[in-house]
């Protein structure tokens, strides 16, 4: 049976000579839970690529070494040969594509790319791995069991009722976003009837309760709804 995982027990190596690049996947990385790890050149990727890192997003032109050679030093390692490899490079013909793929490369994206497509396939390859992502969200001292339906603060039980713990799963899973009471009420009630804006608001504030100071972390986006972003006063000593 494949092993689960939680994207916040996952390192994730990005290997970039363009700081904007790094910056930018980087950041998408760190929101979808990866604890992400950076290297600007061929040796300094060498040197952070251990056995300790589960996946590497890298480039192909680097100084000190290119990412062809630091593919097949990886793969001819046995501490490191398992590691998955994502190439993300601007040569796009087909002839860099196959070299990547045949060095031993997990999957080879071509410049210019989405940071969301990025983090979709570093989640495939790990799937491909052998490795299920986990149906356990944790986000600081909140954990969400989506197979159970419940949440615990501080390893606390909170009682949510059904539509509290769909609302809460439901913006965290989409950090930064701002959603209007409509698009809340045609997602978390879909086709009831009878249910008006208000009660949107009627089941923000009781899991707004429930929650106490991580409550925070749900915003009201004034003349929109509602949004979750991390708040760093919310979060255990």
């Amino acid at each position: 049976m494949a092993n689960t995982f939680n994207p916040s027990e996952l390192h994730i190596l990005i290997v970039d000579d363009e700081e904007d690049i790094v910056e930018v996947v980087g950041h998408f990385l760190s929101e979808a839970g990866f604890n992400v790890h950076k290297a600007y050149s061929g040796n300094q990727a060498m040197e952070m690529a251990t056995p300790d890192i589960d996946l590497i997003v890298l480039d192909i032109m680097l100084p000190e070494m290119d990412g062809y050679e630091i593919c097949r030093r990886l793969r001819s390692r046995v501490e490191t040969e398992l590691i998955p490899i994502i190439f993300l490079s601007a040569k796009s013909e087909e002839d860099d594509q196959i070299r990547g793929l045949m060095l031993g490369a997990d999957a080879y994206l071509t410049k210019p790319v989405s940071p969301q497509v990025i983090v979709a396939h570093v989640k495939a390859v790990l799937r491909r791995s052998g490795i299920e992502e986990s149906r356990t969200l944790i986000v600081d001292n909140l954990t969400i069991f989506e197979d159970e339906y419940r949440a615990s603060l501080d390893e606390k039980d909170l009682g949510l009722t059904l539509t509290e713990f769909e609302l809460v799963r439901y913006l965290v899973r989409h950090p930064r976003k701002a959603f209007t009471r409509q698009q809340l009420l045609e997602t978390i009630w879909k086709d009831a009837m009878m249910v008006t804006e208000r009660t949107v608001d009627a089941h923000i504030k009781n899991l707004r309760e429930k929650l106490g100071s991580f409550a925070n972390n749900i915003q009201t986006v004034r003349g929109v709804g509602y949004r979750f972003v991390r708040d760093e006063s919310s979060k255990s000593e």
